[in-house]
C-alpha cells in the first residue's frame, strides 16, 4: 500500500495544504524574535511563513536593505521545502519583495527528513566531521505535510528513528514524524507553532505523540475557524514551549489536567469537565471485546449482492499449482523489499521448480442464480447505516470454510495475508459502520463472516448474554455517540478499539437495565419482523432517558415500587428474570399480557 501512496498525484503525495498568506502573517505577528534566534521552516512551501519572518528580522538589524537581508538569511532564517516548483517560488517570492536574493542562504531545496543541521565548531570553518555540532532552533514553525507520503526508500530508518519514543510508538505519518523531528531540532526554552490535521488529539493512533508532547514542554492547541480553499478538514494551531515535563495542555483556552487526559483510553486531549464523570468507571472493552474484519482483495470476484433473497454467482473457482519465483515475491512484499536471506530461499524453490497453491477465478459463460441461504455461501456483514438490526445484504463465496477466498488473499501482496477478525467469524454480536458520523450499532446474529467496513464487537468469556443487548442500547443513545465522537475518535473513522474504550453504562441502575435489556430485544424482534428504525422513534427516545447520568447509580438500592411515566413491564413468557416492554404508537404503553401486545411475539 506505501507503493500505491507513491503513486498518487503529487499533491496528495506531498499532502501539500498550502497556507494562506493572512493566516501565517497573523501567527508570525504573534512571535518576537532577538538577533540571537534561529527559525527553522521545515516546510517551506512558497514562503507564507518566511517571508514575515524575514519582515521582522529586518527590523533588528542596521545597514542597507541588502547588509540586512544577507543577516537575516545567513545567521536567522532557515527553511526546507522538497517540491522543487515550490521551492523556486519561495526564492522568487523573496526576490520580488525585496528585490534581491542573497546568493548566500539556508533555504535547502530537500527532503526534511534527510537533512542533517550543523553549526561550525570554535568559530572556525569545519574540517572534518568532529568539528560539526548539532545546531538547534529557537523556533520550528509552519505547515507540515499532512496524510503525505513517506519516502518508501528510507520509511524503516524513518520508523525506527522517529517512531518510537518513551515507551509509546508514534504513527508513522508525515505530519507526526515532521513534529518529532522538530521538538529534537528545537533548543530548550524554544517555541513550536505548528498549523496542522486536528486528528491527532484523539485518535489512538496518535497517542504516543501527545504523550510525547506533554514531555517536552507546554502545550496550547487552538482550532482554527476556517483554512483555505484547499481543504475543509479541520485544522489546529500547535503551539509548544519546550521548557519540560508539564501536567497540563491547553486547549481553545480551557485547561486540562493530565489526570483526566489519563481517565480515557486513548490520552484524549478533547475530555472537558462535564465528561469526565462517564469515564471514572469500566470501559466496554472489559465486558466486550471488538475486531475489525477481513479485506477480500477483490470482492468482485467472491462477495455477492442479495436481491429478493437470490444472488448471481458469474464466476466458477479452480486450485492449481502455481510456480514460485523471486519477480513475483518481490511483487508481493512490502514496500518492494526482500531480505537477502529470504531472495536466496526463493531462488533456490524457483531452481527446484517449487509451487504454492493457488486459485483461479474464471467467469462463467452464464452466470447462475442461486437462492440464499445456501451451503456454499455465509451472510456477509457489510458496513451500512441502519441501527438496531438489518436483514443481510450481501453473501460470501465460502465453500469449505472459505478456502478459495483465504488461498487467494495468501497469494496476494503481503497486506492481505491476515485475515481479520477470524476468530469471531459467524459469532453473535453487535456491528457497525467503519465511516460514520455517528454510531449505527445493529445486533449481529450468528453465521456471518466479517468486512473490514464493519466493526464488530462480542461478549467476553464468562460475560453475561443479557450485557449484549444493555451495551447495544447504550450504542444507541446520543451520549454514546457523544463520548465517541467528541473524546474517544472524532474522526470519520469508528475503528474496533474505540468502542472499547467507550465508557461502560455503570450509573444505570439495576432496574433500569433489566429494563433496557427487555426492550432492546423486543427492538430487535420488530425490526427482524421488517421495522426499519431511526433516531426519532420514540424507542431510541426511551433509550436515551434509561441512560441519563445518575450519582452513585451502580450502589443505589433497588426500589421497592417502581413508578415510571414510561413502559410498564409484564413478565416475559418462559423467563421470571427479565422484563419485557410492549410499546404502542404515539409513545404510550400496555401492561397487556404479551401474547395480546401488537407488537408482541
Amino acid at each position: 500500500m506505501s507503493i500505491a501512496k507513491t503513486q498518487r498525484a503529487k499533491k496528495r503525495q506531498l499532502g501539500q495544504f498550502l497556507t494562506p498568506d493572512g493566516i501565517a502573517r497573523q501567527l508570525v505577528d504573534s512571535l518576537v524574535f532577538t538577533r540571537n534566534d534561529r527559525i527553522l521552516e521545515p516546510s517551506l512551501g512558497d514562503g507564507a511563513f518566511v517571508i514575515p519572518v524575514i519582515e521582522k528580522f529586518l527590523e533588528l538589524y542596521d545597514g542597507t536593505l541588502r547588509e540586512r537581508l544577507d543577516m537575516v538569511l545567513t545567521r536567522n532564517v532557515f527553511g526546507v521545502e522538497l517540491d522543487e516548483d515550490l521551492f523556486r517560488a519561495c526564492l522568487s517570492k523573496i526576490e520580488t519583495q525585496w528585490g534581491y536574493l542573497p546568493k548566500k542562504h539556508n533555504f535547502i531545496r530537500d527532503d526534511f527528513f534527510r537533512c542533517r543541521f550543523f553549526a561550525e565548531s570554535n568559530g572556525k570553518m569545519p574540517n572534518s566531521v568532529g568539528n560539526y555540532a548539532p545546531l538547534l532552533f529557537t523556533h520550528v514553525i509552519g505547515n507540515p505535510p499532512f496524510g503525505g507520503t513517506l519516502d518508501p526508500s528510507i520509511q524503516d530508518e524513518l520508523d525506527a528513528e522517529y517512531g518510537f519514543r518513551n515507551g509509546e510508538k508514534i504513527k508513522k505519518e508525515t505530519y507526526s514524524f515532521f513534529i518529532v523531528k522538530s521538538l529534537d531540532l528545537l533548543a530548550q526554552g524554544g517555541r513550536l507553532l505548528f498549523i496542522c490535521s486536528d486528528t491527532f488529539l484523539t485518535i489512538n493512533t496518535m497517542r504516543g505523540l501527545r504523550k510525547l508532547l506533554m514531555t517536552q514542554g507546554e502545550v496550547d492547541v487552538t482550532d482554527l475557524d476556517r483554512f483555505s480553499e484547499e481543504t475543509d478538514h479541520p485544522m489546529v494551531v500547535l503551539r509548544l514551549t519546550k521548557n519540560g515535563f508539564s501536567n497540563n495542555i491547553t486547549v481553545d483556552g480551557n485547561p486540562i489536567q493530565r489526570e483526566k487526559i489519563e481517565l480515557t483510553g486513548n490520552f484524549s486531549w478533547r475530555i472537558t469537565e462535564d465528561l469526565v464523570k462517564y469515564f471514572s468507571g469500566p470501559p466496554l472493552g472489559q465486558y466486550m471485546i471488538a475486531s475489525s474484519g477481513m479485506t477480500v482483495g477483490k470482492n468482485e470476484y467472491f462477495v455477492r449482492e442479495i436481491v429478493h433473497g437470490k444472488i448471481i454467482e458469474p464466476y466458477d473457482f479452480e486450485f492449481f499449482d502455481d510456480p514460485i519465483t523471486l519477480a513475483r515475491e518481490i511483487e508481493r512484499a512490502r514496500l518492494g523489499k526482500l531480505s537477502a536471506k529470504r531472495i536466496a530461499a526463493i531462488r533456490r524453490q524457483e531452481a527446484a521448480g517449487a509451487t504454492r497453491r493457488n486459485v483461479r477465478v474464471m467467469k462463467r459463460k452464464a452466470p447462475v442464480e442461486v437462492r440464499i441461504p445456501a451451503s456454499e455461501y455465509c451472510f456477509y456483514n457489510k458496513g451500512r447505516n441502519d441501527i438496531v438490526y438489518a436483514p443481510p445484504s450481501h453473501a460470501i463465496y465460502w465453500k469449505d470454510d472459505g478456502d478459495a477466498v483465504l488461498t487467494f488473499k495468501k497469494n496476494g501482496r503481503w497486506y492481505l495475508h491476515g485475515v481479520g477478525g477470524q476468530p469471531f467469524f459467524k459469532r453473535e454480536g453487535l456491528t457497525w459502520q467503519l465511516i460514520a458520523q455517528s454510531l449505527h450499532a445493529r445486533y449481529l446474529p450468528p453465521g456471518y463472516i466479517l468486512d473490514s467496513g464493519a466493526p464488530c464487537a462480542f461478549l467476553r468469556d464468562g460475560i453475561p448474554k443479557d450485557e449484549l443487548h444493555f451495551i447495544l442500547g447504550w450504542a444507541l443513545t446520543p451520549l454514546c455517540t457523544r463520548l465517541l465522537k467528541e473524546v474517544i475518535n472524532h474522526t470519520k473513522n469508528i475503528q474496533s478499539k474505540d468502542f472499547e474504550r467507550l465508557p461502560y453504562p455503570f450509573w444505570v441502575s439495576e432496574n433500569h437495565k433489566r429494563e433496557v435489556i427487555a426492550g432492546v430485544k423486543q427492538m430487535i424482534e420488530s425490526a427482524m419482523r421488517g421495522k426499519q428504525f431511526t433516531r426519532h422513534d420514540p424507542e431510541l427516545s426511551w433509550l436515551a432517558e434509561k441512560f441519563v447520568f445518575v450519582e452513585h447509580a451502580s450502589v443505589r438500592r433497588k426500589p421497592k415500587h417502581v413508578q415510571t411515566t414510561l413502559p410498564l413491564w409484564d413478565r416475559a413468557e418462559g423467563d421470571r428474570s427479565i422484563y419485557r416492554p410492549t410499546f404502542l404508537s404515539q409513545n404510550t404503553f400496555s401492561r397487556q399480557k404479551m401474547d395480546q401486545s401488537p407488537t408482541g411475539p
